[in-house]
């Protein structure tokens, strides 16, 4: 319980990916702050970790507004004293749609949460942080953020985020804030676990071109979070974990 001091915030905290890293962070003994679109679903992340004997606050926000992120970095800063953490995971996917075919309300919403979302989010939360005199961001990026993709909403966002997160480093490296993402690629959660259903009836499509012939889990992400955020990657700024299963080796 060594880290039972230190504040971790989770976007889209509600299930999947963020809500799987919530717990694993509860379980070490960190302090945590739920947020999710889904008030319902962050509640119940954060009523699991309490279960579980951890402390956990739950908060509403879409990321894409401005003044919602601002609201959830002033609750949780009432809440919990200090924010040391924040696992920015919250996106939404765009589809396999190819460039050409996107209708502009969907790209908009695929900007606005993954890129200006992330953006927002990472704003305020360096504000505190370089207030309360340092602090660690890892944004979860996606393997489309390295590689190419047939989902061009999607695709471009991601790669944005891992430009904010390279950015981000550089520029605050020797104000002791550190920023690095998590990249995954098919996990068995979140957008990953609606794709994986889709092809139910033809797993082998899914895990061919990926060298360890099996998907990832939201375990598997977690755990990389979690050493991002740890002390043990104090060195480790601008970096874009891949947690693909081998896939981007190709």
């Amino acid at each position: 319980m060594q880290h039972q001091h230190k504040t971790v915030l989770v976007t889209g905290g509600g299930g999947g990916i963020g809500r799987v890293t919530a717990l694993t962070f509860s379980q070490r003994g960190y302090r945590l702050a739920i947020c999710d679109i889904d008030a319902g679903a962050a509640r119940d992340t954060a009523q699991l970790i309490r279960e579980g004997g951890g402390i956990a606050s739950w908060h509403e926000a879409d990321i894409s507004q401005s003044e919602q992120v601002q609201r959830l970095l002033r609750e949780v800063i009432r809440e919990h004293g200090k924010l040391d953490v924040a696992f920015n995971n919250a996106g939404v996917s765009g589809g396999r749609v190819p460039l050409a075919e996107i209708e502009e309300d969907d790209f908009d919403r695929c900007l606005h949460t993954n890129l200006k979302g992330t953006w927002l989010c990472m704003k305020y939360q360096i504000r505190q942080m370089l207030e309360q005199g340092g602090g660690v961001i890892v944004n979860n990026c996606s393997i489309n953020g390295i590689n190419g993709s047939v989902g061009a909403s999607y695709c471009s966002t991601k790669h944005g985020v891992a430009g904010l997160t390279k950015s981000a480093a550089l520029a605050y490296a020797r104000r002791n804030i550190r920023v690095n993402a998590v990249c995954p690629g098919l996990i068995d959660a979140g957008l990953g676990a609606k794709l994986i259903q889709k092809f139910a009836d033809q797993p082998a499509a899914l895990t061919a071109a990926i060298p360890v012939g099996h998907v990832g889990s939201a375990e598997d992400v977690a755990e990389a979070v979690l050493w991002l955020s740890s002390d043990a990657a104090r060195f480790t700024h601008g970096h874009l974990l891949l947690v693909d299963g081998g896939y981007s080796v190709h």
